[in-house]
């Protein structure tokens, strides 16, 4: 079996040696006159290592670059130290290490694997032609070569993939980023770490680390275009232009780019993902498929991971379309998913907003907290296996729930868009909106009212005939990090109608720019001015991180001496801001993982202990608390802190009742289409009706 390969750079030479390695013939055309890295460092994190071991070319990385040891972020301005991380530890217990290393170094590592094979250079595909058994590539020079399947590996304005998908221009950052090598005597004023050094500023970033055995120092500053006096991209830039960049930079920058002599420009693009790379015989791999920004250090980690992922995926199939559509299946995925990280560090790294830049360090120092070598938010990226074909452990189980459920699963799945997420906690703030105004909406005839509560703002949401009736607290959800009153008054009103009543809901504070105890202290003030409003406490209600804060409020009023409430409801409690136990690994909640709730979590924690009962209402002295009824879907990543909720308040003397539902998405009483929203419903109306109804036995009920 023979396959051509366009493009001879790392993307393509990886592929070459993955293909070679499993008997298939590759022919490697370049377009260049020679097969040539420009360009300055690279990072080769433990999963980008895996890859290359798998090639047998990791050992050539070993012996020319640079293993890292820690990761140390701090602030462009003033030098401070932001955090720094232990990476060597971490790195060895995903089975390799992060090496630094030069670009060309990683090509010549690769070209040296393929020993002989066909390479030829000066050769550009100009087109193909797919036929039933194989493909017909067009070079420039009109030459007509055959081959069983094309791979696709020309990089970001890959001429494949404008004929598999028509021509678009990838997507431009704004971005642009100045590259520059320097012996490593003349860096002698930066502390240049055994590992990666990133310095965060307004708009700009720097990156420093070693390379080739230590004896040069890699320089990446990356600053807005505008900055850059320049009519077309060029491999050298005006060196004054780059000093005016990082005028404002701490000592240890200016110092290191006065040592600069000379620095290339290049320009930051990416491409939003598609949905599929292949097409009958033709796939694509590399920058070809899914270009990112260089801000999470995985472009060429993902260009080797497809190589060994293709000879894999090539290797479990005998037809070779059936085989490129596995390989882009399983791929796809992933590339999302770094994309992802990758643009949310270009938006945090370079944050120009000062609140947004506090919110983006308080976040840091809470993940550092939770998360002190960051494997438990960065297992997925760094432990991943290209050539795992694993099964997916939850796919048989979703197939068997009802198409109601499945339906609720794919609509958190698919809440946020790979924008979204690229955006941060700011775009996920409002993707989070857009969700639940359109998939958890108000009854008809609901009233909604905006309230003062003693400097809190809130809404008092009326369902029709519930002007008169009892008055609920709820507390939204969304992670201590999203949503609001406007988003939850659609929940609300339907709790509000369940028992004949009105809704106060509060629009607390969010974090990170609010780290605790701020929404604590905004629902404790937004209680006490309810209670003084109408004479009674009421029923506390809260989903997701509203379920935590019901518990840390009812924690505070036990301790003040206040009225306790009637009784807390709390959906799919985020309890547990340590995100300690085993629960989160949850493979059927399409929500929450480890990784989501730890940032989320870190984001409320940031300064505060974890472990502090006000800001894990798990690890509280529950004592005398009202009566307390927990609802739960059994997959869901939040499970298993909320059943820990309800033992340890169960042991505390308070009375409480456990709903655990199979078949179910988290906070499913959100979706008013759902049968087990409706029985959720029905149980809050007793619940509020007659708290006392309540037995202090805990008990499950499957539903489906």
């Amino acid at each position: 079996m023979r396959a051509i390969i366009a493009g001879g750079g790392v993307a393509g030479t990886a592929a070459a040696v993955a293909l070679r390695q499993i008997g298939i013939e590759p022919l490697v055309l370049e377009q260049a006159q020679a097969l040539t890295e420009i360009g300055a460092g690279i990072n080769l994190w433990p999963n980008a290592m895996r890859a290359l071991h798998q090639l047998g070319a990791a050992d050539y990385i070993r012996a020319t670059g640079v293993r890292g040891e820690k990761v140390v972020h701090l602030d462009l301005e003033s030098g401070a130290e932001l955090e720094s991380l232990p990476f060597g530890p971490s790195a060895r217990s995903y089975g390799q290490d992060l090496y630094n290393s030069h670009r060309a170094d990683l090509l010549d590592a690769l070209i040296d694997r393929l020993d002989g094979a066909d390479v030829r250079v000066a050769s550009r595909v100009a087109g193909f032609r797919q036929h039933e058994g194989g493909v017909e590539v067009t070079l420039d020079s009109g030459e007509k070569l055959t081959a069983d399947l094309l791979v696709g590996a020309d990089g970001l304005k890959s001429q494949v993939r404008a004929q598999l998908f028509g021509a678009h221009e990838p997507q431009y950052t704004g971005v642009a980023a100045w590259r520059a090598l320097l012996p490593r005597d003349r860096a002698e004023g930066v502390a240049v770490v055994q590992g990666i050094a990133s310095w965060f500023g307004a708009n700009r970033t720097v990156v420093v680390y070693p390379v080739r055995r230590g004896e040069l120092v890699s320089f990446s500053g990356y600053v807005p275009d505008n900055e850059i006096r320049t009519e077309s991209w060029t491999r050298a830039g005006d060196l004054d232009d780059l000093r005016r960049s990082f005028a404002v930079a701490c000592p240890e920058i200016t110092d290191l780019i006065a040592q600069v002599d000379r620095a290339i420009i290049t320009p930051i693009y990416y491409r939003r993902p598609i949905e599929n790379w292949a097409q009958g015989r033709v796939v694509l791999v590399g920058d070809a498929a899914h270009p990112i920004p260089p801000f999470a250090g995985q472009g060429a980690a993902l260009a080797v991971e497809d190589a060994v992922a293709l000879a894999a995926a090539m290797r479990a199939h005998d037809d070779v379309p059936d085989a490129l559509q596995d390989f882009a299946g399983r791929r796809a995925p992933r590339a999302d998913r770094v994309l992802v990280r990758s643009q949310a560090n270009l938006v945090q790294y370079r944050q120009s907003d000062p609140v947004q830049a506090r919110a983006r360090n308080g976040r840091i120092r809470g993940l550092k907290r939770l998360d002190p070598r960051a494997e438990s938010t960065s297992a997925w990226l760094y432990g991943y296996d290209a050539t795992d074909r694993t099964p997916d452990p939850g796919r048989a189980r979703l197939a068997q729930w009802p198409a109601h459920a499945r339906r609720a699963h794919e609509l958190w799945r698919t809440a946020f868009t790979v924008e979204d997420r690229a955006a941060s906690w700011l775009g996920e703030r409002a993707a989070y909106e857009r969700f639940l105004l359109a998939h958890s909406p108000a009854i008809g005839g609901v009233r909604i009212e905006e309230v003062d509560c003693a400097g809190v703002a809130a809404l008092r949401v009326v369902p029709p005939g519930g002007e008169n009736g009892p008055a609920i607290l709820h507390l939204h959800g969304g992670g201590y990090v999203m949503g609001s009153a406007r988003a939850s008054a659609g929940y609300a009103a339907r709790l509000a109608a369940a028992v004949g009543g009105w809704a106060l809901v509060p629009n607390y504070r969010l974090a990170p720019e609010h780290g605790y105890p701020a929404a604590l202290e905004d629902v404790v003030t937004a209680y006490r001015w309810l209670v003084d409003s109408v004479g009674v406490p009421p029923c506390v209600s809260g989903e997701c991180a509203g379920g935590g804060l019901a518990v840390a409020l009812a924690g505070v009023l036990a301790s003040g001496g206040d009225p306790q409430p009637g009784a807390l409801h709390l959906l799919s409690p985020f309890c547990d801001l340590a995100v300690a136990g085993p629960g989160p690994d949850a493979p059927l909640d399409p929500w929450y993982s480890r990784a989501a709730l730890l940032g989320l979590a870190a984001s409320y924690v940031q300064d505060a202990d974890p472990d502090d009962g006000l800001v894990s209402p798990v690890a509280a002295d529950l004592r005398g608390l009202p009566p307390m009824h927990i609802e739960v879907a059994r997959d869901e990543a939040l499970h298993d802190s909320a059943t820990l909720l309800a033992e340890r308040a169960r042991a505390a003397g308070v009375t409480v009742e456990l709903e655990v539902v199979s078949d179910t998405v988290h906070a499913f009483a959100l979706f008013p289409n759902l049968p087990e929203a409706d029985a959720a419903l029905a149980r809050f109306a007793t619940l509020a009706g007659h708290p006392g109804a309540l037995t202090p036995a805990s008990s499950t009920h499957p539903l489906r």
